[in-house]
């Protein structure tokens, strides 16, 4: 049975109304086509159209109008009044990290006394800790700043309090049924709007620095350089891409392409990425996990070092010390697959189960939650990895559309020593002889709320068109739809009836590279991870559908346009 029958489900976009993008078109001077899937993703008149293809800093939403913002900025401008110490408290991940870098680069430049504090995933896991905490007291802090975490810290931000020590959590995880009694909650998701809901750790982050300069009537473009930081950590985070994600990680992008820090140029450089164009895609596989390596693999404190140094030589000796721990990581993260694929195949049932849950003495805590990506990828199953040290263990959970995983952790909790996270990513800590009664409980509530259609991975059509229609121009009409991802993904074509040009061939890690042909139009075709399929396309003659998006391919100097295909399928 072919790949695609199985696996993936070809969703068309719905027809809008004619008469509506008909209309729209001239207004907008988009060709009908473009204007059909705006209109299909909700942009339904001119005015919306305008503001999704020229995105502008003025469309920002109010940062006050975020729930907390304004007794977070009083706190923390009563700490500047009176020269308090401060602590920005973060968390390991490039969320955590860009979030972290930009309070304190923000808040040194108004003239604080503020430090960083980041906990060692290995030993004290996530979120506010005890240890963090008395690390503060010796600093004699009396301020502690969270950034990406805290929502759930209730005794923590209690312990705080017993060492004199106030809080202003910012943060965009799921709350608990019980908040912390901080001086200040900043979280998108305690409001009833859904105004900024999506926002990133460094997002909320960044919205709480405007709140600062608004309060104090300074310039906020100040803040301008410092979105290559929100560009970071909003993409590695996968958010959706809408409203306020969309406009810094857009502005964003372009700032990491001039950025004036160090570090940041540094890591580029060391990437391998200098004078490359820089996409949300180089960000999530290439500058990402360099930022993430050191988090996972111990003491993240360099990462934020990295990003706030002006110091050009020892910005050049992180970054190489940064690329060498991903080189480490990936060494790791390679044997745990291993490990977990021959796990699954003696203790998982892959006809009958509706989730993967796994667990080891010998796994590194900081490359699990990867290899829970990848096992979702590979199965489409909400997947749970837990690695035992000692007397805990700590898991990382990665979800499929249509299944909340935090909720189910929260049906879990009697089981739990924590828990937090969001409706796709998640984690707990765990007693070890918990364990086998959770996967029991999870494997349950996934039968009872998984239907078997959600099993089935959807993609989504925006349109069906002829390789006539793929110029340069249209490639360039697509880009405007950037930055690309959850929520705003790059339009997916079909056209029909293709035919192969020459011999597919299968390059790299079982990548797919071709050329195909309808009428007299010829194009160059590649398919990440889709070099199964050389084998069938290499009966000539064969017609063929094959889903994809369009792109531009900058090879020896020669641009062209290239097809990037999503799936293929065959009658």
């Amino acid at each position: 049975m072919l790949r695609s029958s199985v696996k993936m489900k070809w969703l068309m976009a719905e027809e809008p109304d004619f008469r509506l993008v008909e209309e729209l078109s001239p207004q907008v001077d988009l060709p009908p086509l473009i204007v059909k899937i705006l209109v299909s993703r909700g942009m339904t008149d001119a005015e919306q159209i305008d503001r999704f293809i020229n995105p502008d800093m003025s469309q920002l939403a109010d940062p006050f109008l975020i729930p907390g913002m304004a007794a977070a900025v009083e706190r923390t401008m009563q700490a500047l009044r009176e020269n308090e110490t401060i602590l920005i408290y973060g968390d390991y991940d490039v969320d955590g990290i860009t979030a972290s870098s930009l309070m304190f680069l923000v808040l040194n430049k108004l003239g604080a006394n503020v430090h960083y504090y980041l906990p060692n995933r290995l030993v004290e896991g996530y979120g506010l800790s005890e240890e963090g905490i008395l690390e503060a007291e010796k600093k004699n802090v009396s301020l502690i700043i969270s950034v990406d975490t805290g929502i759930t810290a209730v005794a923590e931000v209690e312990y705080a309090k017993e060492k004199f020590i106030d809080c202003i959590i910012t943060d965009h995880h799921e709350p608990g049924e019980e908040l912390p009694l901080a001086a200040a909650l900043v979280n998108p998701k305690l409001g009833d709007t859904e105004l900024g809901k999506e926002l990133s750790g460094v997002g909320v982050a960044f919205k709480f620095a405007q709140g600062l300069y608004r309060h104090l009537e300074q310039d906020e473009r100040e803040l301008d350089e410092h979105l290559d930081l929100v560009a970071l950590g909003t993409s590695a985070d996968v958010v959706p891409l809408v409203r306020d994600n969309r406009i810094l990680t857009y502005f964003g992008i372009e700032q990491v392409l001039r950025s004036s820090k160090p570090g940041l140029k540094s890591l580029v450089f060391q990437s391998n990425l200098m004078g490359k164009e820089i996409s949300t895609s180089q960000i999530v596989f290439v500058l990402g996990p360099r930022i993430n390596a050191i988090g996972r693999l111990g003491k993240a404190e360099k990462a934020i070092k990295l990003l706030t140094t002006k110091d050009s030589i020892i910005a050049s000796e992180i970054a190489r010390f940064l690329d060498d721990e991903n080189k480490r990581r990936k060494e790791i993260d390679g044997k745990t697959l291993e490990q977990a694929l021959l796990q699954i195949e003696e203790e998982v049932d892959l006809e009958k189960d509706r989730a993967i849950v796994l667990h080891s003495k010998g796994w590194h805590q900081g490359v699990i939650v990867i290899v829970a990506s990848r096992l979702v990828e590979r199965y489409y199953l909400p997947t749970v990895l837990i690695a035992i040290d000692n007397d805990e263990g700590k898991g990382s959970g990665r979800s499929i559309p249509g299944f909340h995983l935090h909720d189910a952790f929260r049906n879990c909790e009697d089981l739990l020593l924590r828990y937090g996270g969001h409706k796709y990513a998640a984690g707990l800590t765990i007693a070890p002889d918990k364990i086998d009664e959770f996967r029991r409980r999870f494997k349950k509530i996934t039968a009872e709320r998984i239907k078997p259609d959600d099993l089935i991975k959807k993609l989504h059509i925006d349109g069906e068109i002829d390789l006539d229609e793929v110029d340069f121009n249209f490639v360039s009409l697509i880009e405007k739809f950037a930055p690309f991802g959850p929520e705003n993904p790059k339009p997916v074509f079909i056209t029909r009836n293709l035919q192969v040009v020459g011999d597919p061939a299968v390059v790299g890690h079982n990548h797919l590279r071709m050329r195909v042909r309808s009428n007299r139009r010829v194009l160059d075709v590649i398919g990440f991870g889709l070099g199964d399929f050389a084998k069938q396309l290499a009966v000539h003659g064969l017609d063929f559908d094959m889903a994809y998006c369009v792109e531009r391919n900058v090879y020896n100097g020669v641009t062209k346009i290239q097809l990037n295909v999503r799936d293929i399928r065959w009658g």
